[in-house]
């Protein structure tokens, strides 16, 4: 008998100590506290603790827990694994597009219908939320700006009486770096890995789809846009070749912010390496004007990103919905520092301009750096599918590196495209 007792005592107490070990991961304490798990891509010490350390201050009664994920292919991964296998999770950040998508096909993200977040998005954050929008509904807030820019040696172009303009097109575009010739080692350059870029600017009112269904590649714009690329690498020798740019993994933000490059095409990611001037040192001011548009054609807007999403198996929607709406409004601006401005006009979003380049003013233009940010008549760059995508790079690396024509391109693509599209 005292055998037996002895056993089921052993046993009562390892059931005690699993029973207590799963308290641990039920996210309501017993003195009523909610704590949601946020997931976002930020690296925690770029604003993300800040914000949630400010949140959990004001909040006794709801703690959020950040964690930090890489963002990339095996980053994503990971958070698809812990969707799948049903690990504690309420909050997830996404910064891909594609990412986000494959998401809400599969079932892991909540639709925020019931959550007004349409009439919220158009009313604080305008059409460039739209690359957000699956299924004719919003399953996650957008909460971030990030701004697409040119960023000009302002010091240089007022030596040669050039006026920093408040647009370009891409003639306009061509036209100043021409002039800039004899003064860096390249007037004109961008990131190689943007390059397909000037396909989706040609194509941002008119799609990448026509009336027809059928591909809208071969539009003059297109090629218009591709010729005067190819005419500042080859001809007029104002920007690096293709073939140069990759052969010698060139960073042209380095080469800017040395004084090698006057026209340098990128966006708000740059502005921290541009703020140090430790690393960095320059004597030249910094100005800014929008990516260039097509003659009679919508200037490209800024990339609304770090779309925040309620996880469809989370047990307090309602706590991290309203942490969601305070994070877009008044947490974003701890992440200013970093470079990140608030996408809701009902954030701090010249506060935040001012962080970031805060101790910093007297090497930037600034009037243009927020003129720039708050550009109008804008329309996003659409994104064709990463199969499409893919296969303009692969022709437009041909084209720039003087293997095939310019119009053996287009019909390339839009054959592919077409053929995407037929099944599809």
């Amino acid at each position: 008998m005292k055998k037996f007792l002895g056993i089921f005592t052993f046993f009562s107490l390892i059931l005690l100590m699993v029973a207590c070990n799963g308290d641990e991961g039920e996210s309501t304490g017993d003195d009523g506290e909610v704590t949601l798990q946020f997931w976002g891509g930020v690296p925690a010490e770029n604003g993300p603790q800040e914000a949630v350390d400010k949140w959990n201050e004001e909040n006794p009664d709801v703690q959020v827990e950040y964690t930090r994920y890489v963002n990339d292919e095996d980053g994503n991964l990971k958070v698809n694994t812990a969707l799948q296998t049903g690990e504690e999770l309420d909050i997830l950040m996404s910064h891909s597009p594609n990412d986000y998508e494959q998401r809400v096909d599969s079932g892991f993200l909540m639709d925020l219908s019931d959550k007004d977040v349409e009439t919220y998005i158009e009313e604080n954050i305008g059409s460039a939320a739209s690359k957000w929008k699956m299924k004719d509904s919003y399953y996650a807030l957008p909460t971030n700006i990030n701004a697409i820019f040119i960023m000009m040696n302002q010091d240089v172009l007022e030596e040669k009486g050039i006026d920093i303009p408040e647009k370009l097109t891409w003639e306009e575009l061509q036209d100043i770096a021409k002039q800039l010739k004899g003064e860096f080692e390249y007037p004109y350059a961008l990131d190689s890995n943007n390059i397909h870029g000037i396909v989706q600017n040609a194509l941002i009112d008119e799609g990448f789809v026509g009336e027809d269904g059928k591909s809208n590649l071969d539009h003059p714009n297109v090629k218009k846009g591709l010729e005067i690329t190819y005419q500042m690498m080859h001809e007029d020798e104002v920007m690096p070749k293709l073939s140069e740019q990759e052969a010698t993994n060139m960073a042209p933000e380095q080469m800017f912010l040395n004084g090698e490059i006057g026209l340098y095409q990128a966006g708000a990611w740059r502005l921290r390496l541009a703020n140090d001037l430790d690393e960095y040192p320059r004597d030249f001011k910094i100005a800014f004007v929008p990516y260039p548009n097509f003659e009679g054609q919508s200037t490209p807007a800024h990339h609304v990103e770090d779309a925040m999403s309620i996880v469809a198996e989370s047990e307090h929607p309602d706590e991290a919905w309203e942490f969601i709406q305070w994070y877009a409004e008044e947490g974003m601006i701890e992440l200013a520092p970093g470079g990140r401005v608030p996408a809701s006009e009902k954030g701090p979003q010249e506060e935040a301009r001012e962080m970031i380049i805060s101790g910093k003013e007297d090497t930037y233009n600034v009037d243009s750096l927020n003129r720039t940010y708050e550009v109008e008549n804008t329309a996003i760059l659409l994104e064709p599918n990463y199969q499409v995508l893919d296969n303009i790079n692969q022709e437009l690396e041909k084209y720039f590196l003087g293997n095939q024509s310019i119009d053996e391109t287009i019909e390339n693509m839009v054959s592919f495209h077409n053929d995407y599209l037929s099944r599809n």
